[in-house]
């Protein structure tokens, strides 16, 4: 009925996109995306808000003090516009923080060889084997000496 080319596979969860799909933008206004927008426009508010500050409130007249705001507004600049590997920042570094910080640096291997389990747990079963046999052998002579007693001048046993 099928061919060997025509087989269905199982669905894993994974769809590739295609290349010339995954590179088209979406600008809304000066060529800039959504997302570019919204940091653009955050940097930009919080940089005119630290001259503010600096130069209303704390009082300072030098112009020397305008990286300020330059150094508040960078980030947003670098989350907008810088895309490592095709992913987002944000993305980015979501996955490099989790491969490289919330991960163990060492990771441990805890597989147990199960022949090696195998022969402990026989060891530990012969073990009790052991001391069950002695124990019996104990027991035996506790019984004989409550079962009979010796004459008293010959020293032989006597049963009942």
């Amino acid at each position: 009925m099928y061919q060997e080319d025509d087989r269905i596979t199982p669905y894993d969860g994974a769809v590739e996109i295609p290349k010339e799909i995954q590179t088209i933008r979406d600008p809304i206004i000066f060529n800039l995306t959504k997302r570019e927008l919204f940091f653009v426009t955050v940097g930009i508010l919080l940089a005119a808000l630290s001259v503010w500050v600096l130069f209303k409130i704390v009082g300072v007249r030098n112009s020397g003090f305008l990286m300020v705001p330059v150094m508040v507004a960078f980030p947003f600049g670098l989350f907008a516009f810088i895309r490592p590997m095709g992913l987002n920042l944000e993305d980015w570094l979501t996955i490099w923080m989790s491969n490289n910080l919330k991960s163990a640096p060492v990771r441990k291997l805890f597989a147990r060889n199960e022949y090696e389990r195998v022969l402990e747990i026989v060891g530990v079963w012969e073990e009790k084997q052991a001391q069950g046999k002695h124990r019996k052998g104990m027991s035996r002579k506790k019984k004989q000496k409550k079962r009979g007693r010796r004459h008293k001048r010959s020293g032989y046993q006597v049963r009942r």
